[in-house]
């Protein structure tokens, strides 16, 4: 990815009538000459700049034409208003029907341009853009959003079981987070399977041209499922043609950071050059393995090459899934061949597990009582920066008391 040499503007940095400056504009046009008279208005401006391909920072207005089927394009929209917090959408299209144009308001839009463009009410939807940003602060970028990456110890572990939860269990928390689930798994990537989505867009469509990643493009690959989590499948697995190329994940990953709080990565079990880039972007990498023998001898193969690579030890947890109570000792055992104590305990339900992925929900929607879904949301918690309340009383949460770590999970019995 190329590094961008746009930085926000503060109000007081002015141009010639005193309002801010430097807002950045992304259009996202396919009819050539309603394109070319909106840029002609925006440079006459002035006080605008173009979002170049390669910067990751969301623009402050985003230009769109309406498709003709109009739906995609509203669909489009309520996915960048609901993660890119701070855009504001103009349309444009030569169907100024009323039904058109109430379904465009609903869907969030603050500006139509009819077509064709008339010089005078793009001026006018600038100046009125300009108004409603005037008190709008730009002294440092958004913070980027908390990439979390889940790799497996072994294949057959829950990885991508994990991801699915935890991502639903970060949407769910108390102020409700825009997260999104990225799948780099090319050897299996199952996520649309766990969700019961639909695979009409990928990171097939990102790889077949980068140049095209900026925010509308990568909005309109992204599918939301019920739980309110965004998601970016591989499209890819063993049997696929082509394989996912490490040049399409930073500048994904890096723009994704731009619109979501949360960027959740499934990196499956093989540690490949695409794999190897999403976790040197984590911020935190979660390791998921079993207590089952052929898992904790490649678990403790990845844990050494993670070490060996660099990567700082506070940022590796590990969890161990399908935990039993009575697996104490040969978890104590594990802790001590892996030298690092499991952060996290998952309890093993099979029932709860194995029906969320038949329904194609996460388990913390359809099992919200269950002691491996208060385990998930204490999970969640401890990235939303939040206090779970400790269950007390039972052998599952004396034992999870003892389990110490960076984050520490205090769970109750399981059912």
């Amino acid at each position: 990815m190329s590094g961008s040499s746009w930085k926000p503007t503060r109000v007081g940095a002015t141009g010639t009538d005193g309002n801010a400056a430097g807002k950045v504009v992304e259009l996202a046009i396919t009819t050539a000459e309603v394109k070319k008279a909106i840029e002609d208005q925006i440079r006459a401006d002035g006080e605008f700049t173009f979002k170049q391909p390669g910067e990751t920072q969301i623009p402050h207005l985003l230009i769109l034409e309406i498709d003709e089927d109009p739906e995609k394009t509203f669909s489009l929209v309520k996915t960048v208003l609901g993660s890119a917090k701070g855009t504001e959408i103009f349309l444009t299209s030569a169907k100024t029907d009323s039904a058109i144009l109430l379904e465009a308001m609903r869907a969030g839009m603050k500006e139509f341009l009819p077509q064709p463009i008339q010089p005078d009410e793009v001026t006018a939807a600038l100046e009125r853009f300009k108004v409603r940003n005037r008190e709008v602060v730009y002294e440092s970028k958004k913070p980027a959003g908390k990439v979390i990456a889940l790799f497996g110890g072994k294949g057959g572990t829950g990885t991508t079981s994990v991801a699915v939860n935890l991502a639903a269990s970060l949407h769910l928390g108390k102020h409700k987070p825009a997260v999104v689930l990225v799948d780099v798994n090319q050897h299996g990537g199952d996520i649309p399977l766990y969700l019961d989505l639909p695979t009409t867009h990928s990171f097939r469509d990102i790889a077949a041209d980068l140049t095209r990643v900026d925010l509308a493009f990568l909005a309109s690959v992204l599918t939301k499922h019920e739980s309110g989590v965004h998601v970016l499948p591989s499209g890819y697995d063993d049997l696929s043609a082509g394989r996912l190329n490490p040049d399409c994940i930073e500048p994904t990953i890096k723009l994704l950071q731009s619109m979501f709080e949360f960027v959740v990565i499934d990196c499956g079990h093989v540690l490949d050059l695409t794999t190897k880039k999403a976790l040197e972007l984590s911020s935190s990498i979660m390791v998921v393995s079993s207590l089952m023998v052929p898992a904790v001898h490649r678990t403790k193969r990845i844990l050494e090459l993670l070490r060996g690579s660099g990567v700082p030890q506070d940022k590796i947890d590990l969890v161990i899934t399908r935990y039993l109570p009575h697996e104490k000792d040969v978890l104590n055992e594990t802790n001590d061949i892996l030298k690092q104590k499991a952060n996290w305990l998952l309890p093993n339900d099979y029932a709860a597990s194995s029906n969320a992925i038949n329904s194609g929900k996460p388990v913390v929607m359809i099992a919200p009582r269950s002691s491996l879904t208060r385990t998930y949301r204490q999970l969640a918690d401890s990235f939303l920066g939040q206090t779970s309340v400790p269950q007390t009383g039972s052998f599952w949460g004396s034992l999870m008391k003892s389990v110490k770590g960076k984050r520490t999970s205090e769970s109750a019995a399981p059912a």
